[in-house]
């Protein structure tokens, strides 16, 4: 009995010593949220990185003048590797790094252009790396610019740049998050490459790094800013607008999206509602073809066009028309990505997959195979709603 109860007492104590043991005080930790890597002209640290760490006393004073005040606070440092300037910021964070909320990582344009694929190895090896983080290229500007911006409607750069690709791929469809452990697949994948979204600085001026930038009715603001294509590992070009969305319709990655169409007198806006894409390959005289079906619905949700909505005849007009225009535009998306040898879309893990023997004997040809591929292209449309209101307004 008296063994049991030592054994209990011993427990008792070794629980109390050891429960908190780990615990931390937010205010002894130098939470990192945000991460901006560009290149640094110094050959020997050929990395400026800038850690965007969370100010705990400014959480709540984000609209008062000095440190104090803001939300964030930013610390740049250059190194050899990622891990080795995580390492220097210990000389300039006078807190203990913390990167288990980081929630995102801006790559300068600069250095997207020399190479990604050394970039990701210390994300997807790294021992206190998270690879569910989305990427983000700065187009025009370095990373360190963009988490310089005091945002007006969101606490951090981050949350806005979030919040607006989020928005900007319910709402239009050029883009779309992209996170980490998706990057390092396709960097890693022979038969597909990488496609990330860009985001630059609008009314970009010294005031968008001031608290004075919350005093405008017109402020520096971050913006979504087209789609970053690149080829084995670099960039290679953007793509905008009509372009950009329509590489996203390609991969399903639209949600909703307004198409516009002419008609005689007006314009007429469908609004898709759903999007779903399927990719086939095949093998003809010994060269790929690539299939690709995509079907569309949507509402008819604006017209200035004086045509009767109520009969069925005129949405099969519009539903065959819609489906040109989004294949005009894939088709020249495409073309784009054939002309660069980037294959962003996957078409050669499709490949992979269907026709694995093919590939085996082809794949380090892929580029130049797929930039001679023919495409089918075929897009069905269907418009499920036309509104309330079956005739347009008549003119006085």
């Amino acid at each position: 009995m008296k063994m049991n109860i030592s054994l209990l007492l011993s427990a008792a104590i070794c629980l109390l010593i050891s429960g908190c043991s780990n615990y931390r005080e937010l205010n002894d930790l130098g939470v990192i949220i945000a991460m901006g890597v560009d290149h640094n002209e110094d050959p020997k640290q050929p990395y400026r990185v800038t850690y965007q760490v969370i100010n705990p006393s400014g959480l709540s004073q984000t609209n008062k003048a000095g440190g104090q005040g803001l939300a964030v606070i930013n610390y740049t440092v250059t190194g050899k590797t990622l891990l080795e300037t995580l390492g220097k910021s210990a000389s300039v964070i006078p807190r203990e790094n913390n990167t288990t909320h980081l929630s995102l990582i801006i790559i300068g344009e600069k250095l997207a252009r020399n190479d990604l694929d050394l970039l990701f190895d210390g994300l997807d090896r790294g021992k206190y790396s998270r690879v569910s983080i989305p990427i983000f290229i700065a187009r025009g500007k370095t990373a360190k610019d963009v988490l310089g911006v005091i945002e007006p409607l969101e606490i951090t750069p981050g949350k806005n740049i979030i919040s607006t690709t989020q928005n900007n791929q319910k709402l239009y469809g050029s883009s779309s998050e992209v996170l980490a452990y998706e990057v390092i697949a396709s960097l890693l994948s022979e038969g597909k490459d990488v496609a990330l979204p860009g985001i630059s600085i609008r009314n970009a001026s010294q005031i968008g790094k001031q608290t004075k930038n919350l005093e405008t009715t017109d402020p520096t603001t971050i913006k979504v800013s087209g789609l970053a294509v690149f080829r084995k590992g670099k960039m290679v070009r953007w793509l905008d607008g009509e372009t950009a969305r329509a590489a996203q319709f390609v991969t399903s990655k639209v949600k909703n999206t307004p198409v516009v169409l002419p008609c005689k007198k007006g314009n007429v806006t469908i609004t898709t509602t759903g999007v779903k894409s399927k990719m086939v390959t095949e093998i003809h005289h010994e060269k790929p073809v690539i299939h690709s079906k995509i079907n569309v619905m949507g509402e008819l949700l604006e017209t200035t066009c004086e045509l009767n909505f109520s009969d069925p005849n005129v949405l099969k007009e519009f539903e065959k028309k819609m489906g040109k225009e989004i294949e005009q535009q894939i088709k020249r998306t495409i073309r784009i990505t054939q002309k660069e040898k980037a294959d962003i879309f996957g078409f050669g893990d499709v490949l992979s997959r269907t026709n694995p023997a093919y590939w085996r004997q082809n794949k380090k040809n892929w580029d130049n195979l797929y930039s001679e591929a023919p495409i089918s292209l075929k897009v069905d449309v269907q418009i499920i709603n036309s509104g309330l209101l079956m005739k347009p307004y008549e003119p006085k």
